[in-house]
């Protein structure tokens, strides 16, 4: 195998980090050696060649290809077999309506969220319970995340102060991952993946640009069903974000969606009240100030701004509203998490698993 990528010499393992942290190879966490034997392991483990290009990452407008792709995966310390998710979350960030170039260089400062569905979450043994959105020890979603943060840093050129231009940043552009549950251990619903058009049996990765990651307890279970609903409303229609119609992602626990399951409730139930009741009257939004109007799905593009009492939802359409189970079961709070999206949407790509 013939790699092309420009070689450099360290004297040890120590030498590597501290040349890594000279020529900015990293966002300051340390980095493992990409050695040529590493490399060409993760290239061979996919059977591609090692120049093929993925795509070309914004906003430094780097060639993403197989090669570079398994460098900065082994500098995260991910295992062969991790490629192919790898490979299909960078082709689910180039698609343009994940709009990368925007979530890499806003002032927002988003973070991309893979989240990772179907068999090969047991396969890889990736963590689906206690800690979700954590490594907790777990190889898979510490590294996979982390090789796709090096992948924005590296190829990207997504630096803060450079051509990123976050104002204050997102404390998970470490990195950012979560599993769903499998529907053989406690996830009653279908899987993220099958409600945007794959099959049950598919493997997938979605990416997902989240700005806001907000922490709900919404007592399912423990309390009226209709107060649990009314605490997930006033938790996603704060104003903290709310100048636009933005995709919305909403984690629950398994213990809380098998209760709402038992009850009744499938998921696409449960996303159809929650875009019903997720709106505020336009003399509410006002107080926003106006600002970026340039969002696709600006209030003043959704209603008549002069309606003081119309309503402004906070999410459009089914799609809108994308709902997970993850995480451990929860206590008598049921904490369960929504996330904010800025600029772009939610892509789902299928992991292509034919040579393994």
């Amino acid at each position: 195998m013939r790699l092309t990528s420009k070689v450099y010499e360290a004297e040890d393992l120590a030498a590597f980090v501290e040349m890594a942290y000279e020529r900015g190879w990293t966002d300051g966490l340390p980095v493992l050696p990409p050695t040529d034997d590493r490399v060409a392991a993760m290239i061979k483990y996919v059977g591609r060649d090692p120049g093929e290009v993925i795509g070309v990452v914004p906003p430094g407008e780097g060639v993403a290809t197989i090669e570079k792709i398994a460098i900065n995966a082994v500098m995260a310390g991910c295992k062969p077999e991790y490629m192919p998710i790898i490979i299909a979350a960078v082709e689910a960030m180039l698609d343009p309506a994940f709009e990368l170039l925007r979530v890499q260089a806003t002032t927002a400062g988003p973070a991309p969220l893979a989240i990772i569905s179907g068999p090969v979450v047991q396969k890889l043994g990736f963590n689906f319970g206690a800690g979700a959105f954590t490594g907790t020890g777990h190889r898979t979603n510490a590294t996979i995340g982390r090789a796709i943060r090096l992948i924005l840093w590296n190829i990207g050129y997504g630096r803060p102060g450079q051509m990123s231009q976050a104002t204050l940043g997102h404390p998970a552009r470490a990195a950012y991952l979560i599993a769903e549950r499998p529907p053989d251990d406690g996830n009653p619903w279908e899987e993220l993946h099958v409600t945007n058009g794959l099959r049950p049996e598919d493997s997938a990765v979605a990416v997902f640009p989240a700005v806001t990651h907000y922490q709900i307890t919404p007592a399912i279970g423990t309390q009226t069903f209709e107060n649990s609903i009314y605490v997930i409303v006033d938790s996603i229609c704060h104003l903290g974000n709310f100048r636009a119609a933005t995709q919305k992602l909403l984690v629950l626990n398994p213990q809380g969606a098998q209760i709402l399951a038992h009850n009744g409730w499938t998921k696409a139930k449960l996303r159809d009240l929650l875009l019903e009741r997720c709106v505020r009257p336009v003399r509410d939004i006002k107080r926003t100030g106006g600002l970026s109007a340039t969002y696709k799905n600006h209030w003043t593009k959704l209603v008549d701004a002069n309606d003081d009492d119309a309503l402004v939802p906070s999410m459009v359409g089914p799609s809108g509203l994308q709902i997970l189970v993850s995480g451990g079961w929860g206590s008598a709070s049921s904490q369960c998490a929504w996330l904010d999206s800025v600029h772009g949407e939610l892509v789902v790509r299928k992991i292509d698993w034919s040579w393994d």
